[in-house]
């Protein structure tokens, strides 16, 4: 009996995957437009910096792509 439902399930999950379209033939659903683009100063790395108190610090497109203070330091 075991023997007989082993095998009618293995060929209920076979017949699954046939009816399937190739990914070639598939639409790619719509996607959101990228984000804008600063337009003053450019845009910088996307590299941080660790301080000394464990934050991070990104680069700034205002200051010549330099790394933002962190916080406590007299820059």
């Amino acid at each position: 009996m075991r023997m007989f439902l082993a095998g009618a399930l293995l060929l209920m999950l076979g017949a699954c995957g046939t009816n399937q379209v190739p990914a070639k033939n598939r639409e790619l659903p719509p996607a959101p437009p990228p984000p804008a683009m600063a337009e003053e100063g450019g845009s910088c790395a996307a590299d941080v910096r660790q301080c000394p108190d464990g934050s991070f610090v990104s680069r700034n497109p205002a200051k010549g792509c330099a790394f933002d203070a962190c916080p406590g330091e007299n820059k």
